[in-house]
């Protein structure tokens, strides 16, 4: 039952939780609401919101071209529109909108600079030089000024920019994070280690998201209990199906848009990216069972009918997006969620295949602290021991499914995929049951721009300057090195 009596009490609470990067929150009270109010615009286009911030394109397109489609005349969905297609890899169509939104009196300099990030992401540095020159001088644009001098190799401009007097003139705190982070780019570019890991410091000081440590990994702990291998054997599973789903299972900046990116090159894989689907199916499975349990333990009142309707919602949400290539053989999910919930997915989807994917965790937790990921809601990112403790449990988890799942599974090591990128390829194709593509050496001659926040490095050829980055921070990683010392 939903949780409040009106639609705006419910829209306040969302938009609440929103501001906390409390997003699964927010989406469970959308779904619960939705199902009171199912034409409701405003919980659709929130919805869309938390799937572009959690890097879900295809739901944020679908949601937000439905609500286009209804509506054409709604200025306030073009912006996102065209954010959610640039971010998607679909060049073209982002630009169109934004044109669409100029002709509406869009305000024009998110436009622009919405422009500028299409031109960045493609790496068309003279179309991006001239955005840039069309943004006022106001402190709100300085990251894409920044992040423009950084395309351009120009590391000092945008250091001395960044820490110019824009730092904190009027700025939100999220935007100050965002500065700060773009900061520890530059300085790490040009081999500034220190000052590169200060900027980081300061970036995570100011983010004053809470991260609950105790419920974060009981919930691993309780997963990992409940779904021992006679449970695992006894739960029934659902339909055969033509697509087959590919789970790759990994940590954030553990090489899953590289991984992604290479595989999307055969003819036969396509590139599904951060899907939330699973969330939704976990959600419904509630609905679905009416179980007493909650879940995951709700697992146990699932009927042949149920993983029906759960494998059905799975497959629909793959046709989200209009080019999404629902007749290739594969398609790649890489949700960040998917160490969770791989083994529940395995039942309902028992077509599909996993590709357990693990980095250095010492390479692995610095890429995380000094990236920006506090803007989709990974509060552990925060701490350096809760990074490590976090590696640890998705490593421990991961070994588990590895012991108890049915479905076809294979363990691939970023760094063994960087340094020999044939071998490694060729040994995931195979597993894949595909014919050789040599296409897939050549990932970054994709027309397609990766969707994450990786995209200006699987857009290049492969490099292995990221194996032992780790080194260049080592003097502060004492308690980092202390939770994971025993997987070195």
């Amino acid at each position: 039952m939903p949780q409040f009596y009106t639609e705006d009490e419910a829209v306040q609470a969302i938009k609440k939780l929103i501001s906390r990067k409390l997003f699964l929150n927010a989406s469970t009270i959308i779904d619960e609401n939705l199902a009171v109010f199912p034409d409701s615009k405003v919980l659709k286009f929130l919805s869309s919101h938390i799937a572009l911030e959690t890097k879900d394109f295809n739901t944020a397109i679908s949601i937000l071209e439905s609500l286009n489609a209804e509506d054409p005349n709604q200025r306030q969905i073009l912006l996102p529109l065209a954010r959610a297609w640039n971010l998607y890899g679909e060049i073209e169509k982002s630009l169109g909108y934004l044109v669409e939104a100029e002709s509406m009196g869009v305000d024009k300099t998110m436009v622009e600079v919405i422009r500028a990030e299409v031109y960045e992401r493609r790496g068309k540095l003279d179309l991006l030089d001239e955005c840039v020159s069309k943004l006022p001088q106001e402190a709100k644009v300085i990251n894409i000024r920044a992040r423009a001098l950084i395309a351009r190799k120009e590391y000092e401009a945008a250091i001395d920019l960044l820490e110019s007097d824009f730092e904190t003139g009027g700025l939100e705190i999220q935007d100050i994070i965002s500065n700060q982070f773009t900061l520890t780019k530059a300085y790490d570019r040009i081999g500034e280690y220190d000052k590169a890991w200060c900027a980081a410091q300061k970036a995570h000081a100011l983010d004053e998201t809470k991260f609950d440590e105790v419920s974060y990994f009981e919930q691993y702990e309780v997963m990992t209990e409940f779904m021992n291998a006679d449970l695992v054997q006894a739960l029934p599973e659902g339909p055969k199906t033509e697509m087959e789903p590919l789970f790759i299972v990994g940590n954030p900046r553990s090489g899953t848009s590289l991984l992604e990116q290479i595989l999307s090159m055969h003819p036969d894989v396509e590139n599904g990216g951060e899907m939330c689907v699973g969330y939704s199916m976990q959600l419904n499975l509630s609905r679905l069972t009416d179980s007493f349990h909650s879940w995951p333990h709700n697992m146990i009142d699932m009927r042949d009918d149920d993983e029906r309707i759960l494998s059905e919602q799975y497959i629909a949400a793959n046709k989200g997006v209009e080019d999404v290539g629902i007749d290739k053989k594969i398609i790649s999910n890489k949700a960040l969620n998917l160490p969770l919930q791989l083994g529940f997915m395995s039942k309902i989807l028992p077509s599909s295949r996993a590709v357990m994917l693990h980095r250095h965790p010492l390479d692995n937790a610095v890429s995380c602290y000094t990236t920006n990921l506090l803007v989709s809601g990974h509060a552990y990112t925060n701490s350096l021991t809760s990074l490590g403790n976090t590696w640890v449990a998705r490593k421990k988890i991961a070994d588990h499914w590895m012991k108890v799942l049915s479905i076809p599974m294979i363990e691939l090591h970023y760094e063994n995929l960087v340094a020999d990128q044939r071998g490694e390829t060729e040994r995931l194709i195979k597993f894949l049951d595909l014919p050789w593509q040599e296409d897939c050496m050549e990932f970054h001659k994709s027309k397609r721009v990766a969707r994450t926040i990786s995209y200006d490095q699987v857009n290049k050829k492969m490099y292995n300057t990221s194996s032992g980055r780790w080194k260049n921070y080592e003097k502060h990683l004492g308690p980092l090195i202390d939770v994971v010392s025993d997987y070195i």
